[in-house]
């Protein structure tokens, strides 16, 4: 399990979670629940002709709950998403549409998976820019367990976060708990506040499934999604700081091992220093 974050201050929408998977009672936290995922549409092909793309942009994607069939998955819509096919005197190209077709493979891989393999829900938010209504859309994807929790319908919404006044959303472990600190940092700024939040209850121990490395990710001026790195600081006992790491879940890619000896590569990352 893991905590899914997505909200929307005046800078966009942002995703941010977590980096900690479970087994038992065994954790790791070098979890990537934070990724983009390509979205290609393309238009009927005339005949010894290539189809013309009529759509091309990288969505965001922010998973919670089992993390092996989040993987399966992301695997599924990192495939199928890249080669979609659209029938223009029938439909449209539109963010509605593209969760549409998510949904399919959303409802049919969850229900397999937990008949067959008893596997726990998987559940996500999904955002990225609608040529349809020219703007950057919000989606949940998760389970209806019904009233009396006897059911289990994966099923999907649209978000209308422009019509709340503080926009904030979350799924996943945790989310009784969240609320709480989200309180606690009430003072701190819309864009800041669910990562400071997110933090204190990953410090705070209490849920013991969400912990690590927060990551992020936000849309570029192109509408394109892109992940964000964190970079954090390491003090003494004194208070001093020792090193400052730059992490993508649990990796600090400005470490000497990505660093040094790599043929002149390194990886290029985008980081924010949101706590200092």
């Amino acid at each position: 399990m893991t905590l899914a974050v997505a909200w929307h201050s005046n800078r966009g929408i942002y995703f941010a979670s977590d980096s900690r998977i479970s087994r038992g009672n065994d954790y790791s936290d070098y979890g990537i629940k934070v990724t983009p995922v390509h979205i290609k549409v393309f238009e009927p092909n005339e005949s010894g002709k290539p189809p013309v793309v009529a759509f091309d942009c990288t969505y965001g994607m922010c998973f919670a709950g089992d993390f092996a069939g989040a993987a399966i998955v992301r695997n599924f819509l990192s495939i199928t998403l890249q080669r979609l096919q659209y029938i223009p005197t029938v439909a449209e190209v539109s963010f509605s549409s593209i969760c549409c077709i998510i949904s399919k493979y959303y409802a049919e891989l969850s229900k397999k998976l937990q008949e067959e393999i008893g596997n726990e829900s998987i559940e996500f938010f999904l955002a990225g820019f609608c040529p349809k209504n020219k703007k950057i859309m919000l989606a949940k994807f998760h389970i209806d367990y019904g009233v009396d929790v006897d059911k289990f319908e994966p099923i999907y919404e649209v978000i209308d976060y422009e019509s709340i006044e503080s926009p904030v959303f979350y799924i996943g472990a945790g989310e009784d708990e969240y609320p709480l600190h989200l309180d606690i940092h009430k003072k701190t700024p819309l864009l800041k506040r669910p990562l400071f939040a997110l933090r204190s209850l990953i410090d705070s121990n209490q849920v013991k499934s969400v912990g690590g490395k927060i990551q992020v990710g936000s849309f570029d001026a192109n509408n394109e999604f892109y992940m964000l790195g964190i970079v954090e600081e390491t003090k003494n006992e004194k208070g001093d700081i020792e090193s400052i790491g730059y992490y993508f879940a649990g990796i600090d890619m400005n470490s000497d091992l990505f660093e040094l000896g790599n043929n002149g590569f390194m990886v290029m990352g985008n980081y924010i220093d949101p706590f200092r």
